[in-house]
């Protein structure tokens, strides 16, 4: 039997990490993430000199998408590659989202947190 979701997020502070980008393709939405690890976390590293986490790219995958709602914040600088999380929660098929990009709101079949 596989981790449930809520566990794959174990020694992983999800409001400190942040969103680096926003992939739509078909029936599949992906997340590119910088996790910020907890030091219980197997690959933590003590963050360097002037950071505050132990940043760790990571996705969270989205597929058989039933249900989606992207609302993009307006932005002032088009430059802008890492996006601060205010709110984050999964509950079995559904997802919901907050953070400097905007917000984003669905329900999908699968559900897959991956690092890399």
């Amino acid at each position: 039997m596989g981790k449930s979701i809520a566990s794959r997020f174990d020694n992983i502070d999800v409001t400190r990490s942040v969103l680096r980008a926003v992939i739509i393709n078909d029936d599949e939405l992906t997340l590119e993430m910088d996790f910020c690890l907890e030091p219980e976390h197997a690959d933590y590293e003590a963050p360097g000199a002037g950071e505050e986490c132990c940043f760790h790219p990571g996705l969270l995958k989205f597929a058989g998408i039933s249900k989606l709602g992207l609302d993009r914040a307006e932005q002032t600088d088009p430059a802008r590659r890492r996006f601060a999380i205010q709110s984050f929660h999964i509950e079995g098929t559904k997802f919901d989202m907050a953070c400097e990009w905007g917000t984003i709101h669905l329900q999908a079949r699968s559900i897959r947190v991956l690092t890399e």
